[in-house]
C-alpha cells in the first residue's frame, strides 16, 4: 500500500440510512424531473425545427 493513500472509513451503520422505500421514492421523483426536462427540451427543439424547416 502506498503511504500517501488514506484508509477508507467503515460505512455507517444501517440505522443512519433512510428506509429503502424513501430512497426509491426519492429516486423516482428525481428521474421524473429529469424526464420532464428532457421532454420539454425535445418539444422546444421540435417546434424550432418545424418553424425553420423549408417547405412546411
Amino acid at each position: 500500500m502506498m503511504p500517501s493513500k488514506a484508509l477508507r472509513k467503515p460505512a455507517p451503520p444501517n440505522a443512519e440510512l433512510p428506509p429503502e422505500s424513501e430512497v426509491v421514492t426519492d429516486c423516482a421523483l428525481q428521474l421524473r424531473k429529469i424526464g420532464d426536462k428532457w421532454n420539454l427540451r425535445q418539444r422546444i427543439l421540435n417546434l424550432i425545427s418545424k418553424l425553420f424547416r423549408p417547405g412546411t
